[in-house]
């Protein structure tokens, strides 16, 4: 009996807050009763007043939509793309007989990025982080959504707490609230698979420059017969076939295409330098580039999805070896879509470790297998020559067999800081030791072309299309 008299009241003060304008209200009642002790007619206006108040503060709340009457959730895609926007939808039902305004806030993992269309909001001059919630107009007897977008800059499983949504009641004296935590609260971060779409959709539209890639600069060249066809003015005296010609009596050129029964393994660090965050600069072809703050471990996991996507629909075998100071994983190169769904997978468990790279195992391994020449991508971190020995050692191993190409991330700040003009000592400082740093990592990269190793050192934020204009240059030359 007591639990059935006491409910009504405790829903009211757990999900009821007073508005601004029940408190100005309130206020003004509050300003009867002072005057009241100077004319007493004020009191019996003040008994009135807040009589009435009282009332309609009542029948407010108890006439206005209940909580029940609402039914919210959230929905996103089953896997989530790294370092990029991923939206949100919220829904809403509404069972009352009214038309309300809800707003419904988000518990999101930690350390994500929220993006929405609302006006930027200041606090003291202050620029404040866009919330993860959205405002519906909800007809009665409807449903409606909203989105926002979640930018996360790690991979793996991370949970979702509960939804929070408030409302206005009828006369706007009280703010009804309430959660509900029975929405979906897993999201899987995958790395970045958006690279991917875009490049479908420029290649099918013809528009690769737009993206950043070049690959117009395949159309007739390779080493692999294609056709023959009438020389023209500006066919390369190369491409004649002197024998077709002869036959013929007229000049024949032959067209050939890029080869396609070719191998890519694309050797992935997860070693301590590469944990360490990139500092990027806004790409042209993405536009969050600079805004999501990565891992170079995730730069080059993203940079590894669009090259294994890009080098199997070229028709070329992929495969993948993740090591640190020890092989962690190796996937034997394969053709076809199957194999990048299992690269994707494979380096979404990626995790860098506090250990130095060993690239002699990895390289080993790589040799032991016994696969046929192939270009070997080892996306990796130098400091100076001294850390880099082993990797210089190493290459010079797998030379002989393959061909190497080492990508590396340049570091942006160590860059800006070389670049400054120095005000102080300090600065001076800072950009001596800068310039040091940047010195031993040239020398090493250039000991590392020495040994027949090609070399492509990036900004972030260049990284995944620097690296399919390299692979799209190397296999239109056929130097695969």
């Amino acid at each position: 009996m007591m639990k059935r008299l006491f409910s009504p009241l405790r829903a009211f003060w757990v999900g009821t807050l007073p508005s601004p304008r029940l408190a100005a209200w309130v206020g003004l009642g509050a300003v009867l009763w002072l005057c009241s002790a100077a004319l007493p007619v004020f009191g019996a206006l003040a008994w009135i007043y807040n009589g009435v108040l009282l009332l309609a503060a009542i029948l407010d709340w108890r006439f206005s939509p209940q909580p029940s009457h609402f039914q919210i959730w959230r929905s996103f895609e089953d896997k989530m793309n790294l370092g990029v926007p991923n939206a949100v939808q919220l829904g809403a039902k509404n069972r009352a007989a009214r038309a309300v305004k809800l707003e419904i806030r988000d518990d999101v993992p930690a350390d994500f990025s929220v993006k929405n269309d609302e006006p930027p909001r200041y606090q003291d001059d202050v620029l404040l982080p866009p919330l993860p919630r959205a405002t519906l107009q909800i007809e009665p007897n409807e449903e409606t959504h909203g989105v926002y977008r979640l930018v996360p800059n790690r991979r793996g499983d991370f949970a979702f707490g509960s939804l929070h949504a408030r409302y206005s009641t009828i006369l706007g004296l009280w703010f009804r609230q309430f959660c509900r935590d029975d929405s979906p609260k897993t999201a899987r971060v995958y790395p970045d698979s958006t690279a991917v779409r875009r490049y479908e959709l420029a290649l099918r539209d013809g528009k690769m420059r737009d993206i950043g890639l070049h690959l117009l600069k395949l159309r007739g060249r390779g080493t692999e017969f294609e056709s023959l066809r009438d020389y023209s003015t500006d066919d390369e005296y190369k491409n004649i076939n002197w024998k077709a010609s002869a036959r013929r009596g007229k000049l024949i050129s032959t067209n050939y295409e890029i080869e396609r029964d070719q191998t890519i393994v694309i050797c992935l660090d997860c070693g301590r330098m590469m944990s360490s965050m990139a500092v990027q600069k806004t790409a042209h072809h993405d536009e969050f580039a600079a805004q999501t703050p990565l891992s170079k471990l995730d730069c080059a996991i993203n940079a590894t999805v669009l090259l294994a996507h890009v080098a199997a629909s070229m028709g070329d075998a992929v495969g993948l070896l993740l090591f640190s100071d020890g092989v962690t994983q190796f996937l034997p190169p394969r053709k076809g879509r199957v194999q990048t769904g299992q690269i994707i997978e494979a380096l979404y468990g990626a995790q860098p470790g506090l250990v130095e790279p060993d690239y002699q195992v990895a390289y080993e391994t790589l040799l032991a297998r016994k696969i046929r020449r192939a270009l070997v991508v080892t996306f990796t971190d130098l400091v100076d020559n001294e850390a880099s020995r082993e990797l210089l050692n190493s290459s010079a191993m797998l030379r002989k067999h393959h061909n190497a190409l080492c990508v590396t991330i340049n570091n942006r700040d160590v860059l800006d800081l070389a670049a400054q003009f120095p005000e102080n000592s300090a600065k001076l400082y800072e950009k001596a030791m800068a310039q040091r740093m940047l010195a031993g990592r040239q020398s090493a990269l250039e000991n590392l072309r020495a040994f027949g190793v090609g070399i492509l050192d990036v900004d972030a934020g260049e990284l995944s299309v620097a690296t399919v204009n390299r692979y799209l240059d190397l296999k239109s030359r056929g130097a695969l």
